[in-house]
């Protein structure tokens, strides 16, 4: 037989389901206003704290760590656009660092003559210009869905974070089909963005950009055929974008320049970049509001100058090198000694000269 629930009952339950109601609705305001103040928190903070230091393995590892936290946000609230793209550029440039290695380790195991190794390095070196690429083609969508396609009417950029971030996703775009050009295409991304990241370039003023806009543009009319403005010269605006980054003291155009001579295989022009960019780190010191761009472009260097010393002489550029190249084949190299650098010292004074005793000395 059926029992007819009470009044009473009825109550009760009405009771249990508005409180589990209430319940779920204030976990999901206090989820979509933690995600708000994640999200702003990170733009308007975290992000001017982070560009602003010089531990680029710290940043990258950040993005590792918090990219998915502060992503999963979008759940509850509105995308977190801007602080995930800040975060998928610092994950990319761990991936891409791993990719560097790799390289390297192949070119010394082709040296050793271990076919073996230096071709799985090299498949390694390629998933991880994969990886690469995927996070860079994330932080570019990340800027499309932020602010639209590149190639319009510029997006109102108000504050110098959100520039840093314009600058950052355009250059993550480039980056994503190059990576993923590296990868042999595994990756898919669309031809187009390079052309789109650099008309969005021009959104930003050069000269308040360290040259970064101009060399961005010029880096894309070299790999793009037909893309630069008829009559101009995409070597002479990355020459001067390069000097200017240089009196700047973030230098991202200088490492654009070497990164194009490089693939143009210019290797003397590439030498030559280098010396200039050791000769500007002493000369003009580093930005500090940017610290971190200019130690992302000097890892760019490092790298474009450790693969000329692998494969001249087997290992990477010594410590306090960056400048320098190996010695052409058949020059003697200098054997450093345990005193060098004692010539400018000043010479020890002359020994006193014995005296002749006046008398033969008594024997013992």
């Amino acid at each position: 037989m059926a029992v007819r629930p009470s009044a009473g009952s009825s109550t009760l339950v009405a009771a249990a389901l508005a409180a589990m109601l209430v319940g779920t609705g204030c976990r999901s305001m206090l989820y979509s206003q933690t995600g708000d103040v994640t999200a702003n928190f990170a733009v308007e903070h975290m992000t001017p704290y982070v560009l602003a230091t010089d531990d680029a393995d710290a940043a990258c590892m950040t993005g590792v760590a918090l990219g998915n936290f502060t992503m999963a946000f979008e759940r509850v609230t509105d995308r977190p656009d801007l602080a995930a793209l800040s975060a998928l550029v610092s994950a990319a440039i761990c991936a891409e660092g791993q990719a560097w290695e790799a390289e390297l380790e192949s070119i010394r195991a082709s040296r050793a003559g271990r076919a073996d190794d230096a071709q799985d390095a090299r498949l390694r070196e390629k998933r991880l210009h994969a990886r690469a690429a995927r996070r860079y083609h994330a932080a570019w969508q990340r800027l499309v869905a932020a602010w639209g396609t590149p190639g319009g009417d510029c997006p109102e950029l108000e504050t110098r974070p959100e520039k840093a971030l314009y600058l950052m996703g355009l250059i993550a775009g480039a980056q994503s089909v190059l990576h993923d050009r590296a990868a042999e295409g595994e990756v898919g991304v669309p031809l187009d963005v390079p052309r789109q990241a650099a008309r969005g370039s021009e959104c930003l003023r050069n000269d308040l950009w360290f040259g970064a806009p101009a060399a961005l543009r010029a880096g894309i009319w070299l790999g793009v055929p037909g893309a630069a403005p008829e009559g101009t010269d995409p070597w002479q605006v990355l020459t001067d974008a390069a000097a200017l980054s240089d009196l700047g003291g973030v230098r991202i155009a200088r490492a654009i320049q070497i990164e194009s001579l490089a693939a143009a295989g210019r290797q003397d022009d590439v030498k030559a970049a280098i010396i200039a960019y050791a000769g500007a780190v002493v000369a003009h010191p580093v930005n500090p509001e940017y610290r971190l761009l200019d130690t992302n472009a000097q890892l760019i260097i490092q790298q474009m100058s450790d693969r000329i010393w692998t494969r001249e002489v087997g290992h990477r550029t010594p410590a306090n090198a960056l400048g320098t190249f190996p010695a052409p084949a058949g020059t003697p190299a200098e054997d450093p000694g345990l005193f060098d650098g004692l010539d400018d010292a000043p010479p020890p004074a002359a020994p006193a000269v014995p005296q002749a005793p006046s008398a033969p000395p008594t024997a013992p």
